[in-house]
């Protein structure tokens, strides 16, 4: 499922979203097709330097979760495909 995820440091993401079983303390979530909405609504890929598709993030770097408006799942579809 695509959703957007506000870490703990402020930074704002969109990208497909799986929890995984861990141990406590290690990565349980599962992101790829990572993007970052920046400050002025616009969508662009985050981490640029590496071709890495998928992430491991421990939910504890996770501020919250939530459903992408319409405009901005446009410009994510846009951006990945």
């Amino acid at each position: 499922m695509i959703k957007c995820l506000v870490l703990l440091t402020g930074i704002v993401l969109i990208a497909k979203i799986e929890e995984i079983s861990a141990e406590i303390g290690d990565p349980n979530c599962l992101i790829s097709d990572v993007c970052v909405i920046n400050p002025d609504g616009t969508v662009s890929p985050w981490l640029d330097f590496s071709e890495d598709t998928e992430l491991m993030v421990r939910s504890e770097n996770i501020l919250t979760i939530t459903q992408p408006n319409k405009d901005t799942l446009k410009l994510y579809l846009e951006v990945i495909s």
